[in-house]
């Protein structure tokens, strides 16, 4: 009895430091915006309380957003907000993005922090490991539990570039490793794996097969247009970050930013689709005979997974290529799809 009565106190206090913003912690329903791909959900609103269960992962942004302790997230959560208050439980990490947070949940991942202020309270439950990035120390309240190491990394005057290079070659060091254990084939460049280009290659045959007009369109754009195609695709590139971090900067625009998040990898990997495509079509018209039909394009789009694989695997250019490929593709995709066939009446 004591130990809830201690931790309703912890919480309170916690609501209360923010302010009267905090005095009424629910939104009115038409200004939540949520939307649902899968089991996963993407929700945002000015003031933001999550009571229910999440088949899925979820994604909340907002100037407060509480996960009451009937919330259950059966992935990972990613909370972005000015303040933000965690007591349900996670099957998955949680990632926090805040001015101050409060975990007081139980969470069976790891606990990431980047903010100004981290508390855990007294029916914290946290399995693995916290990370958090701070000017401050945690606060961590004597009744809570971490299985795993509580990592606090703070933002001191003069030292944040020098930390931030350190996390760098760590990573560098981790990442070389993995690759060195690995005992699949890898590119040495920008490491695409073996089963990465037959997982893309495969792609770019369907691609082919069920829409060869459009294909066909790609490669005569990549021989007719390439400067408006790799144009097309870095403005897709470089525009499309730039365009998050302005309509994110309103609360109204937030959702937008979501959704942009979720294209601007697609866009990627459908670039390199397309660029695998119009290539294998350009490689299998030169191949006469051979060339024609089903069998012509299933080659050629092999050989150009091929090509590419080893083309992204050259150090130091492997990256270039790789941009280059993917911004061709992406520019493609719009000199395949922008003419639409007329049928005569």
């Amino acid at each position: 009895m004591r130990g809830g009565i201690r931790s309703a106190a912890f919480i309170l206090a916690f609501l209360f430091a923010g302010g009267p913003a905090l005095a009424a912690p629910e939104a009115p329903a038409s200004r939540a915006i949520q939307w649902q791909s899968g089991d996963d959900v993407f929700t945002a609103a000015e003031e933001l309380t999550i009571d229910r269960k999440v088949a899925g992962s979820l994604t909340a942004a907002g100037q407060i957003v509480i996960l009451t302790r009937d919330a259950e997230v059966a992935g990972d959560a990613w909370i972005a907000a000015r303040r933000a208050a965690v007591e349900g439980e996670l099957d998955g990490d949680l990632s926090i993005r805040a001015q101050e947070a409060l975990v007081n949940g139980h969470v069976k991942g790891n606990v990431t922090f980047y903010g100004l202020e981290l508390a855990l309270g007294p029916d914290a439950r946290i399995d693995g490991d916290v990370d958090y990035y701070a000017p401050s120390t945690a606060r961590i309240d004597e009744g809570a539990r971490v299985a795993g190491a509580v990592n606090g990394n703070a933002f001191e005057t003069g030292r944040g570039y020098e930390r931030r290079a350190e996390m760098r070659d760590r990573w560098r060091e981790d990442h070389m490793r993995a690759q060195e254990e690995s005992r699949g084939l890898a590119a040495p460049g920008y490491h695409m794996t073996a089963g990465g280009a037959v997982i893309f290659g495969v792609l770019a045959i369907l691609f082919a097969l069920a829409a060869p007009v459009t294909a066909r369109r790609m490669r005569d754009g990549l021989v007719g247009e390439p400067a408006l195609a790799g144009g097309l695709g870095l403005l897709w590139l470089v525009g499309v970050p730039v365009l998050i971090v302005l309509v994110a900067i309103s609360i109204v625009g937030l959702p937008l930013a979501f959704l942009l998040l979720l294209l601007w990898p697609l866009g990627m990997i459908f670039g390199l689709v397309a660029m695998l495509v119009a290539v294998g079509e350009l490689i299998a018209s030169r191949l006469r005979e051979v060339g024609k039909g089903t069998l012509g394009r299933i080659v050629g789009i092999i050989i150009a997974t091929a090509l590419v694989w080893i083309g992204i695997s050259i150090p130091f250019l492997g990256a270039l290529i790789w941009l280059a490929a993917v911004a061709l593709g992406i520019g493609l995709l719009y000199i395949g799809f922008r003419t639409i066939e007329r049928t005569p009446l």
